[in-house]
C-alpha cells in the first residue's frame, strides 16, 4: 500500500510509516480528500499489525494530516500546503544519530507471551500413555462425536476437583465441556443473544472477549479497572441488563484482584438489575503469596457462570475448557451447543479425566506453582537490577505474567512494537484496551514459557531498546 516498505534498524514501523505518510501528504502525492483504506485492510496489505496502522492514523489525525468521519472513514485533510520540493523519505531521519544495533537475523525471538505455560514441563510420557490406552482399549464410541455436553467421566473429575480445591459445589449436569475458553464465550454469547444485547467488559482486557460479543452484535461497554479490579459502580443501575465479564481472581492484564466489596457490589447489581456474571478463572491455581482467592461463584451460584480452562495449567493444544452453568440456564446452553454442533475430542477428554482422577493434575499444579513463583521472583529481581527506579513491577503475586509500569515522564509515548527489531515481543496495555492512550508506559510481561536465561536476556534487550528510543526521541 502506498509503496511503503519498512527498513530494518531504522526505528519502529510506527515512526517509519508516520514519516512516510507525512512526506507523501506534504508532497501532494496523497491528495486532499483521498479516502484511506480501513485499518484492517491496510494492515493486511502492509503485512504489519493492525494496532500499528490504528496508531499511525490516530497520530496523523491528531497532527492534522488526516481527518476521521464517524461511520465514513479516514481521509487526507484539506488545507495542507504542498511543498515544491519534498524532502525524500529517509528512515534514517527518524532515529538518533547514535548507532542502534538490532539483533542478528538468526537470533531467537524472546516472546514474553502471557498466555502460554511452560510447555517443556508438559507430562508427555504420561499423556501419551493415557492416549494410547484409550485408543487401544476404550469402546468404539470414544471415536464418535460423543456427548455434546462432554464426557461424563471428565465432568465428574472436574466437579470433584473444583469441590476439593475451590469449594465449588455443582452437579455434573451443570458442567459443559468446551474446546477452550474462547468457545465457551462464543457459546454463551450465542445462547444469551435473544435475551441480552449488552455486555460489560473490563477495560483493559484480553481482546478476544469483546471481539466475540461484537461479532454477535452486542453493545460493548468497557468498564475501567484499577488496583481493586473492575469499578462496578461505573455500571449504572438503570443500565440495560446483560452479561458482566470478570476475571476476579487475577485480572488480565493488570494482575489486580477484585476486592470483596466490589464482589458483593457485583452480585447485588446482578440480582437487582437482572445481569448474569461470567467469571473467567483462567489461572487462579498459580497464586504465589498467601492462600487461593475464593471464586466469585461461591457468593451467587445462581447468578455466576464460572468459566475454566486447562490451556494455562497444562497446554493450550488440549483445547479443553469448561463452564459451570446455573441450573435454570443449563438447558438453554446445552441446546445452543447442540444447534451449533460444538463438540470436543472424546479421546482428549478421556485422557484428561484419567489424568485428574489419578492425582497427576494436582501434582502437576503443585510443581508448576513453585516453578512460576521462582520465575516471577527472578524477573522482579532482574527488573530492579536492570532498570532501577525507572520501572515498577505491579500486580498480585499470581499467574504467569506481571505488569511493568515504566516512568511516564521517560517512557510514556514509547512505541513498544519496535522492540521486535531487537528480538523481543511483548504487549502494551493499549493492545488490550478499547480506549487508547490511557496507559502510557505500561506493558505486560509473561514469563511462563521462558527460561531464566531468556528472561534476563529479554530484559537486557528491552533496556537496550528503551535507551536507543530515548536518544532518538
Amino acid at each position: 500500500m502506498f509503496g511503503f516498505s519498512p527498513v530494518e534498524g531504522a526505528g519502529s514501523v510506527t515512526k517509519q510509516l508516520c514519516g512516510y505518510l507525512r512526506e507523501k501528504i506534504e508532497s501532494g502525492t496523497l491528495s486532499p480528500g483521498l479516502q484511506l483504506p480501513p485499518t484492517r485492510r491496510a494492515a493486511q496489505e502492509l503485512g504489519i499489525a493492525r494496532n500499528i496502522v490504528i496508531e499511525v492514523y490516530e497520530q496523523l489525525t491528531a497532527e492534522g494530516y488526516m481527518t476521521s468521519k464517524a461511520g465514513s472513514g479516514t481521509y487526507i485533510a484539506r488545507g495542507i500546503e504542498v511543498r515544491s520540493q519534498a524532502t525524500s523519505y529517509s528512515p534514517s531521519l527518524l532515529v538518533s544519530a547514535s548507532p542502534v544495533i538490532p539483533v542478528a537475523h538468526n537470533t531467537k525471538l524472546i516472546d514474553f507471551d502471557a498466555g502460554t505455560p511452560d510447555l517443556s514441563r508438559f507430562p508427555r510420557r504420561l499423556w501419551s500413555k493415557y492416549v494410547r490406552e484409550i485408543t487401544d482399549s476404550e469402546p468404539a464410541n470414544v471415536f464418535t462425536y460423543g456427548d455434546v455436553q462432554g464426557t461424563p467421566a471428565l465432568r465428574e473429575a472436574i466437579a470433584d476437583y473444583l469441590h476439593r480445591v475451590k469449594g465449588i459445589r455443582c452437579s455434573t449436569d451443570q458442567i459443559v465441556i468446551t474446546s477452550g475458553i474462547s468457545e465457551g464465550f462464543l457459546l454463551l454469547a450465542s445462547a444469551f443473544s435473544d435475551r441480552f444485547r449488552t455486555v460489560y467488559v473490563e477495560e483493559p482486557t484480553i481482546g478476544f472477549v469483546a471481539d466475540i460479543f461484537r461479532k454477535i452484535k452486542y453493545d460493548i461497554n468497557p468498564i475501567e479497572v484499577d488496583h481493586q479490579g473492575m469499578n462496578i459502580s461505573r455500571i449504572e443501575r438503570s443500565a440495560p441488563s446483560g452479561l458482566i465479564v470478570l476475571t476476579p481472581s487475577h485480572q488480565y492484564p493488570t494482575g489486580s484482584i477484585l476486592s470483596i466489596q466490589r464482589r458483593q457490589q457485583a452480585v447485588t447489581l446482578a440480582e437487582t438489575a437482572g445481569h448474569y456474571i461470567i467469571e473467567d478463572d483462567y489461572n487462579s491455581e498459580f497464586r504465589h503469596k498467601g492462600g487461593p482467592v475464593p471464586p466469585l461463584q461461591l457468593l451467587a451460584p445462581s447468578r455466576v457462570i464460572y468459566a475454566g480452562t486447562f490451556s494455562k495449567t497444562l497446554s493450550p493444544a488440549l483445547r479443553i475448557g469448561f463452564l459451570i452453568v446455573p441450573q435454570n440456564l443449563i438447558e438453554l446452553v446445552v441446546r445452543t451447543k447442540t444447534e451449533l454442533n460444538l463438540t470436543t475430542s472424546g479421546i482428549t477428554q478421556s485422557a484428561l479425566a484419567r489424568f485428574i482422577m489419578e492425582g497427576h493434575f494436582n501434582r502437576h499444579i503443585h510443581k508448576m506453582r513453585a516453578i512460576y513463583k521462582r520465575k516471577r521472583l527472578f524477573l522482579a529481581d532482574q527488573c530492579r537490577r536492570i532498570f532501577g527506579e525507572c520501572v515498577e513491577v505491579v500486580g498480585d503475586e499470581a499467574g504467569m505474567h506481571v505488569q511493568l509500569a515504566f516512568r511516564q515522564d521517560l517512557y510514556g509515548p514509547i512505541d513498544w512494537h519496535g522492540l521486535e527489531v531487537f528480538g523481543v515481543r511483548l504487549y502494551a496495555f493499549d493492545d488490550y484496551a478499547m480506549l487508547k492512550g490511557h496507559h502510557p508506559g505500561k506493558v505486560v510481561l509473561g514469563y511462563g514459557n521462558l527460561t531464566e536465561e531468556e528472561i534476563s536476556e529479554g530484559l537486557r534487550r528491552i533496556r537496550q531498546y528503551t535507551e536507543a528510543w530515548k536518544r532518538g526521541y
